[in-house]
């Protein structure tokens, strides 16, 4: 990445820094054996996890609690199978976000990682999600004093690739966008969305989404802590 003299480092959350260490389809089949009942009850389990995954990013802009959001997306698996029972879908969705929740971590080295940009750079976090999920996550992460200025989408009521939330941040950073980078995993989201705010990006890529072949990130790592190489 051949970029000017930094002065900022805006980061995405989900998928970049921290990871559940239990799995969406883990979380259902455990939720659903907790309950006493049959894990097949909502199909294929892998299946069902794919079809959780894109309901939540389906509803999440009509939702502004993850509780009802949860809520919201079981009850919809389960009169996708023919099941019309929201008291089981509450029930199943108090489990699930307690499974899930407990599992948070952040990846390996992510902690010495920003505490020595934060030595160079000022640092922003850039996140998409409902305010109550994503400032939970941050607070059991207790990462909030490694960064100088914190962005929730859920806060603002527009969401990321929208350029104006990585302006809004950048100008509560004073940082100019052609002197910062946006790191993430989001290619749609992160990469797409700095690039039109005017920023440079790094994407952290993963087997589950594909490198365009006009791809328009300016560095592409496997794993976060690679920064320390081209940053430090």
């Amino acid at each position: 990445m051949q970029a000017p003299v930094l002065s900022a480092v805006v980061f995405d959350l989900d998928g970049t820094l921290c990871h559940y260490a239990t799995t969406i389809e883990q979380a259902m089949v455990a939720a659903l054996q907790h309950i006493g009942v049959e894990a097949t009850l909502i199909g294929d389990i892998s299946l069902a996890a794919s079809r959780y995954a894109d309901l939540w990013y389906e509803l999440e802009a009509d939702h502004q609690s993850t509780k009802s959001l949860r809520e919201r997306i079981w009850i919809r698996l389960l009169q996708e199978h023919s099941i019309v029972d929201d008291e089981l879908a509450r029930a199943l969705s108090e489990v699930y976000i307690r499974l899930r929740t407990a599992s948070l971590v952040l990846f390996d080295g992510v902690l010495p990682l920003l505490a020595d940009l934060g030595e160079k750079y000022a640092l922003g976090l850039l996140t998409n999600g409902p305010s109550d999920l994503q400032w939970e996550k941050i607070n059991l992460l207790k990462i909030e004093p490694l960064f100088d200025r914190i962005t929730v989408s859920g806060d603002m009521g527009i969401h990321k690739p929208d350029p104006r939330l990585f302006a809004g941040l950048l100008e509560e950073l004073d940082a100019p966008a052609n002197r910062s980078v946006c790191v993430g995993n989001s290619y749609q989201m992160d990469i797409i969305g700095a690039h039109d705010a005017g920023m440079w990006s790094v994407w952290v890529s993963s087997d589950s989404e594909k490198e365009p072949q006009d791809s328009i990130a300016d560095l592409i790592i496997a794993d976060v802590t690679e920064l320390r190489r081209v940053l430090l």
